[in-house]
């Protein structure tokens, strides 16, 4: 009998799909860069990999390879000298693999990113931030302050504190309050 409900979940294999094919026409296409930093789209080749995309870039792929973690184990557990004779440990060498990346090409990208950051930092330090509250929000913050001025304890077991608002959460809601325009406009007015 056939099922009414369309059948969900994880998809089935098809066995008269030709893997080898398939697998081939997706290794054969390039991941294509996301990066949202125009400098890394334009010097992006589709013709490398993303590792050495990133190589070339002088940008590391894997931060975990670029800053080592010192591993605390191996300090503990070192190799015991036997009868007078020191064993040393050979680091085993990690291969690179790949055309050289160009030093030129990398100085550039690194110098372009580092300015780009540096813009962007100046452009945050320049907004200022806008504080805002709900308008119910601004007027309880208004009342509580009329009342009890700025004894946030008393604030807490007000019978208005119907959010039921911790001393530390009406600390930074007065805080908060004090630095938007709307108090400025009150205090003005």
């Amino acid at each position: 009998m056939a099922r009414d409900v369309k059948r969900r979940g994880k998809p089935t294999y098809t066995n008269r799909r030709n893997r080898q094919k398939y697998l081939k026409k997706k290794d054969g296409k390039k991941k294509l860069s996301k990066s949202a930093v125009p400098i890394i789209k334009y010097t992006w080749d589709e013709t490398k990999t993303p590792r050495e995309n990133v190589r070339d870039m002088g940008i590391a792929f894997n931060p975990n390879d670029a800053v080592p973690i010192k591993e605390q184990r191996k300090e503990i557990i070192d190799a015991v000298p036997i009868d007078g004779v020191s064993i040393d440990v050979p680091k085993p060498a990690k291969k690179v693999t790949g055309r050289k990346k160009n030093e030129k090409q990398a100085e550039h990208i690194i110098s372009n990113l580092e300015q780009s950051v540096k813009e962007e930092e100046e452009a945050r330090a320049k907004q200022n931030r806008k504080f805002r509250l709900f308008h119910r929000e601004t007027e309880l913050c208004v009342y509580m302050l009329a009342r009890h001025g700025d004894d946030f304890q008393a604030m807490t077991r007000d019978a208005k504190n119907l959010w039921q608002y911790t001393p530390k959460q009406w600390a930074k809601k007065i805080k908060t309050y004090k630095e938007s325009e709307m108090c400025k406009f009150i205090d003005s007015v």
